[in-house]
């Protein structure tokens, strides 16, 4: 479908709204670092860091389906109907296989230019520093977070909201591609930002083709249980 000066404005807009959207939930994590006496970039407790996301999400989650809304049903009475059984068995090997095969078929090359910089220590470092914060029971709130809420709340943030508008402003092929992007820089991690952008074009292609977010919720589910499980217990 041919863009129009209208649908552009739109998309614009879309991504005004997602950039304060953004600035009020990092400024609502930095509230929570600041009264549980915590600073940005050192080591924290899990339950402050459950507490951080839980700040973040609920601002994404309040503000961004009321101003770029992908429904015309409010999310939480229509949730399960986006999930059949085709989402699960389609979903957990395409999450599974992306993490396992797609992310070394990314870094791989990217480890022979640049060993230090992309080298598999530096690439997993992330992920050890949060699995450290989580010993014994704690392990269950850090599973909690990465592998149910996370990709329900930023399938639905990026997904959803986001993609949807730019989508329909710019066209598929820009809409995935630019949600993709935005959502491995957001991770903030450099050196994860390669895969996570591959990544995030299979969840895009997923919304896109099935018009509905089971698909990459299920995807992205099964893409960080399997990257938590090789962190914890290889």
């Amino acid at each position: 479908m041919p863009t129009t000066p209208e649908s552009r404005s739109e998309g614009f807009h879309a991504l005004g709204v997602w950039v304060l959207v953004y600035v009020g939930a990092s400024f609502a994590s930095l509230v929570v670092l600041s009264v549980t006496g915590q600073q940005s970039g050192q080591d924290i407790p899990m339950w402050v860091l459950a507490m951080n996301v839980l700040a973040m999400w609920s601002v994404y989650l309040y503000f961004l389906p009321r101003f770029l809304p992908f429904s015309d049903t409010p999310i939480h009475r229509e949730f399960a109907s986006w999930f059949s059984m085709r989402d699960v068995w389609w979903g957990i090997p395409l999450g599974v296989g992306s993490q396992l095969i797609l992310m070394n078929l990314v870094n791989w090359p990217l480890a022979q230019l640049f060993p230090e910089q992309f080298s598999p220590e530096r690439i997993s470092e992330r992920a050890e520093d949060i699995a450290s914060m989580a010993p014994g029971w704690w392990a269950v709130l850090l599973v909690l977070v990465v592998v149910v809420g996370a990709p329900v709340v930023e399938e639905i943030v990026y997904r959803g909201s986001l993609q949807t508008r730019l989508v329909s402003s710019f066209g598929a092929s820009i809409g995935i591609v630019l949600t993709a992007l935005l959502f491995a820089l957001i991770h903030l991690a450099p050196v994860e930002i390669p895969g996570l952008f591959v990544f995030a074009l299979v969840l895009g292609i997923a919304r896109h083709k099935t018009g509905a977010l089971g698909l990459p919720i299920v995807t992205h589910l099964a893409f960080n249980a399997t990257g938590l499980s090789l962190v914890m217990l290889v």
